[in-house]
């Protein structure tokens, strides 16, 4: 008998020892833990409308998603707050400070009207309000403040210190809009506004800016010259002063994002415009471009160069990079927003696997992965860089009411590691419908 209530014991510490390590391995299985992730929805319109100018039918309203990780992608919590906001423009509507307690979300476009009209793209009121969420409690957002501001802001982005967002706007040559505007912040707030005078054209779209991580130097992409400044910021005199060269990167460039150093900028673009045939209906594959800092590190002269190119897919709008640099992923919208009676409809969308060296900046593509997804524009890799979150804006099938969170692993073959792609999850989160800007606050740090 005490030979069996031995055995029984043995048993009961093996099952447990056994289910504690399920619960590790499903914890190591997936990414994203003690990560939160912030995504916006428009949900105005339908992908379609960029073609045909009908918004389609209205599925809720405009909204700041907050998806919280606990352990796996299996557990989570989800949370949507009003927030308004518009697909159109850049996949950077919203920012984020670092130390992931204040976000900070543009109004490009205001929401639709509400009446039984069918409504087109021009129905939209021009948008201008900036609006702030504490977010440190994520199952708890606080709406902060609305605060008017210019008319048209196309995108938004914080400086690493969070002291400073910069903000630009679509040009109006019959208002007095200024194409950047500088905010400084106290506790998270608004406290003064500043509208730098910078040497660029005022007819040139300033698409989007980007902060370097370690210093107050500030990247505007000026999409229709296709060119990046770089302008040093200073604070005391409330000034940004050209620093280096200005580099050009190809065609219709969209938004720019710093490598962790600092040494690197990289630069998506689009080939979108007048001269391209169905001018974004049918673009051609586009680029990302890495541009190096400061080549020279020569104290009589400050020269930027670009370094490194690779072709991805059409419309890239939206891309992303790994904690290291090392790697590099672009969301390639392909032609999956087009009605579908319309021929050119592609019926995907594709990401583009990109391995960087992080020292040269050089990169080689090494798998695009075509998925079931309309329209991604914004996607994000875990601190582990083994998982990318990707948001799907819409999907083809008409019974699904919402976009989503769609989840991706980086993956290699055992026998040749080498050759490296992205393997689809079936995990996914619903979202508003019209998801199209994302970032990521890893509390992990």
């Amino acid at each position: 008998m005490k030979k069996n209530k031995l055995l029984i014991v043995a048993i009961i510490l093996i099952s447990l020892c056994s289910i504690n390590l399920l619960a590790s391995s499903e914890a190591n299985l997936y990414g994203f833990k003690n990560h939160t992730i912030l995504s916006v929805s428009d949900a105005d319109m339908v992908a379609s409308a960029y073609t045909n100018g009908k918004l389609g039918s209205k599925e809720g309203e405009d909204v700041l998603s907050i998806i919280d990780f606990d352990n796996t992608l299996n557990s989570y919590s989800k949370v949507e707050v009003p927030a308004s906001n518009s697909v159109a423009g850049p996949p950077s509507v919203i920012a984020v400070d670092h130390s992931g307690k204040y976000a900070y979300i543009i109004e490009t476009f205001k929401q639709r009207p509400k009446n039984n009209k069918e409504h087109t793209f021009r129905d939209l009121p021009i948008g201008n309000q900036l609006i702030i969420y504490d977010v440190s409690n994520p199952k708890k957002p606080k709406l902060l403040s609305r605060t008017t501001i210019q008319d048209r802001p196309e995108s938004i982005a914080i400086n690493s210190e969070g002291t400073f967002l910069s903000i630009t706007f679509y040009p109006n040559m019959k208002k007095d809009i200024k194409s950047i505007a500088l905010y400084s912040l106290e506790k998270g707030l608004i406290k003064e506004v500043y509208y730098p005078n910078i040497d660029e054209d005022k007819t040139s779209r300033l698409i989007s800016t980007s902060w370097h991580p370690k210093k107050n130097i500030l990247a505007v992409i000026n999409q229709t010259k296709a060119e990046v400044s770089f302008y040093n910021y200073d604070e005391k005199n409330m000034t940004l002063k050209l620093w280096g060269n200005k580099v050009s990167v190809g065609k219709s460039p969209f938004i720019g994002k710093f490598t962790k150093d600092g040494n690197h900028i990289l630069v998506n673009n689009l080939f979108w415009g007048a001269d391209v045939q169905g001018k974004w209906n049918e673009a051609p594959n586009g680029t990302i471009v890495n541009i190096t800092l400061d080549v020279e590190k020569s104290a009589k002269k400050i020269r930027h160069a670009l370094t490194s190119q690779v072709m991805v897919g059409p419309s890239p709008e939206g891309f992303t990079v790994s904690v290291e640099g090392d790697y590099v992923v672009s969301a390639n919208m392909e032609r999956s927003w087009l009605p579908y009676n319309d021929p050119r409809q592609s019926w995907f969308s594709s990401l583009t696997l990109i391995k960087r060296d992080i020292n040269t900046g050089a990169m080689n593509v090494m798998h695009t992965t075509p998925y079931d997804g309309i329209l991604p524009e914004a996607l994000v890799f875990d601190s582990s860089t083994d998982y990318l979150a990707v948001a799907t804006f819409d999907h083809y099938d008409l019974k699904v009411k919402t976009g989503s969170i769609d989840f991706f692993r980086k993956v290699s073959d055992p026998l040749n590691p080498s050759k490296e792609m992205l393997m689809k999850l079936n995990n996914s989160i619903p979202v508003t419908r019209g998801i199209h800007s994302m970032v990521l606050i890893d509390k992990n740090k």
